[in-house]
């Protein structure tokens, strides 16, 4: 009995040690098996943030308005919720197959609002860094910064002259004035104004202008009235000043609107005597011009007019016999002109169907760029071409030979040009105060003719 306790318990110690010797010895591939199995997959998330808008603000309480995109990158689910600090996330089983789990490759949006303060503007930047997270997972941190906008230094004001119009072809004058109202100076500079209404951009200034704190440049440009413009019933054009180095200023207006339409030219009949109604800067021969008149005849209507050169605004004149000088134009008689660069005496009378010489005289002879000149509008041809030389008398140096008219005298062409009969008689080595039809006659240079020939 004994002998049979001690063979079982022989064989159960030797069984147990086989059994230990069969789990140690097991393949190494089992035992990586294993260990995988029981490794958890990792989940992985990644944001993307947008801003709107993402350009630079200007104001306080302006709104930033931000965009979370968080997505499963990973290749398993796991529970949400997905929350981003200070961002309002929706519940993720409003996305996907609507289930509670936040499924490989589903993305989900978090959005946020902030609002612009002064110290952000002071700053001059707002900086947002944020991380999105999801069932202790967090995401990549991304940072988002927005610049203030640079503050607006270039003021632009812009008036027109008339403020009403009654007709094609009547010319406006815009007048702008910029200022530097920063605390720099700014230049030296071209500073320039882009127009809505004019083609081609204004030179403000010279190209080395100078602007200190508060300082101010002007120019002018002008428009052209045209049909467009009188079935829309007013002209509304903006411009902006840009220059110095600076950002572009706000936008300035002007609006003029349509009055009352006038008499068209064409109906105007040849030989009749009308009445005219003066603007500013018009004088009694260009009036004549305008209308074909001669401009003797228009002066002997007009006796209550002391100086024909110079004549109020709204003052009514007589032009007697239009058409018999010349073509009938009609109004307007006057426009303005800004000086560019390059441009010449002939470059712009051509523009304009003027004469170059009576534009020339009526401006003083002085061409500078930026200078606004007055423009004798379809006066072409008034001047006479000089068909013939005198070598008995010098010519004074830069006098201006033209052709007498059937209707001159030597006491009108005086008066016309500025002068006395006495010393055209002189400096043209006259004889007597008769002059011939065809005859040249020498007139003062525009430096010392009057103003508006």
């Amino acid at each position: 009995m004994k002998k049979s306790i001690r063979s079982f318990t022989l064989s159960l110690v030797v069984m147990l040690i086989l059994a230990s010797c069969s789990l140690t010895s097991s393949s190494p591939q089992a035992q990586v098996a294993l260990a995988t199995q029981s490794l958890p997959t990792i989940v992985t998330i990644e944001l993307t943030v947008q801003a709107d808008p993402a350009t630079p603000f200007n104001a306080v309480g302006q709104v930033i308005q931000y965009k979370y995109n968080v997505k499963n990158t990973s290749t398993t689910s796991t529970l949400g919720p997905v929350t981003v600090p200070g961002a309002t996330c929706p519940e993720v089983k409003t996305i996907g197959n609507g289930d509670v789990n936040f499924d490989a490759n589903e993305m989900i949006t978090c959005t946020s609002n902030y609002t612009i303060t002064q110290a952000d503007l002071d700053k001059g930047s707002l900086t947002n860094i944020v991380t999105a997270s999801i069932n202790g997972v967090s995401s990549n941190a991304v940072t988002t910064t927005i610049a203030a906008a640079q503050p607006t230094i270039l003021k632009l004001t812009k008036t027109a002259n008339p403020v009403t119009y009654d007709q094609i072809g009547q010319t406006v004058t815009f007048t702008y004035v910029i200022t530097n109202s920063g605390a720099t100076t700014l230049g030296p500079a071209q500073f320039i104004v882009t127009d809505t209404g004019i083609s081609a951009p204004i030179n403000c200034g010279a190209a080395t202008t100078t602007l200190a704190q508060n300082a101010t440049v002007t120019c002018t440009a002008t428009y052209t009235v045209t049909q467009s413009n009188l079935d829309a019933g007013l002209v509304a054009t903006t411009a902006t000043a840009s220059g110095g180095g600076v950002p572009q200023s706000q936008p300035a207006s002007a609006t003029i609107t349509k009055g009352t339409v006038v008499q068209s030219n064409a109906n105007l009949t040849a030989g009749s005597t009308i009445k005219h109604q003066v603007v500013n800067g018009e004088w009694l021969w260009q009036i004549a011009r305008c209308y074909g008149a001669n401009p003797d005849k228009v002066v002997q209507a007009n006796p209550q007019i002391s100086n024909p050169a110079r004549i109020a605004p709204d003052t009514t004149v007589t032009v007697p016999n239009i058409g018999s000088a010349g073509k009938i134009y009609g109004k307007p008689c006057v426009g303005t002109h800004t000086v560019q660069s390059g441009e010449t005496w002939a470059s712009i009378a051509q523009k304009y169907n003027a004469d170059a010489t009576v534009l020339q005289r009526v401006n003083s002879n002085t061409l500078t760029v930026g200078k606004v000149l007055i423009v004798p509008l379809n006066s072409l041809g008034s001047t006479p071409v000089i068909t013939s030389t005198r070598t008995a008398c010098p010519i004074p140096s830069g006098w201006v030979g033209i052709t007498v008219q059937s209707n001159d005298t030597l006491n009108s062409i005086a008066t016309r040009y500025g002068t006395t009969s006495q010393i055209l008689t002189q400096k043209n080595c006259l004889t007597s105060t008769s002059i011939s039809t065809g005859a040249v006659i020498y007139i003062p240079p525009p430096a010392t003719a009057y103003p508006n020939p």
